[in-house]
């Protein structure tokens, strides 16, 4: 009979068959690096658009955004946006890091997915209207910084969102 305060104590041949299951565990429920790209090979600068995978919880290379996410694979499609022309869009994943540049001008209705548009290399005169924040049912949404060279000419609100009105010189 044991007594309460007697501490179990554990065999050797216990600990290393539990050890076992835990890498086990840990191979099926994490992504493996062979399954999403490597640093490496994200460090070269390839065309605009270009799609991978990455591990979910990798970090997301500079120049690359979050585009779309597999909880059940544990991965997650980033897309390099570099190179860029003017007024490119591309949905990404709401509130995901975005390069210099690129500024939100809209919100899916669950919230999950943001267009955000470049505005890198606008002609003289341009305007734009950039979304400052939004909230939707999904939650809220923010926008990113005025890129540089843009002044502010304008601001508002409509429903769901703040945006201001942008001018290029």
């Amino acid at each position: 009979m044991r007594r309460s305060g007697t501490s179990v104590r554990r065999t050797p041949a216990r600990i290393p068959a539990l050890a076992s299951a835990v890498v086990t565990l840990a191979a099926l429920l994490w992504p493996t690096a062979a399954a999403s790209a490597s640093p490496s090979a994200l460090a070269a600068d390839p065309p605009f658009g270009t799609q991978t995978t990455i591990g979910l919880y990798a970090p997301v290379p500079a120049g690359w955004a979050a585009v779309a996410q597999n909880q059940a694979t544990g991965l997650k499609t980033i897309e390099f946006l570099g190179g860029a022309p003017y007024l490119a869009r591309v949905a990404v994943l709401a509130n995901t890091t975005v390069p210099a540049g690129w500024v939100l001008v809209a919100v899916s209705t669950d919230a999950r997915t943001s267009q955000v548009a470049y505005l890198g290399g606008a002609p003289h005169g341009a305007t734009v209207t950039a979304d400052v924040g939004c909230t939707m049912p999904g939650g809220r949404v923010y926008g990113y910084p005025v890129p540089a060279g843009w002044t502010i000419v304008g601001s508002g609100v409509n429903s769901v969102c703040s945006y201001q009105n942008l001018r290029y010189p």
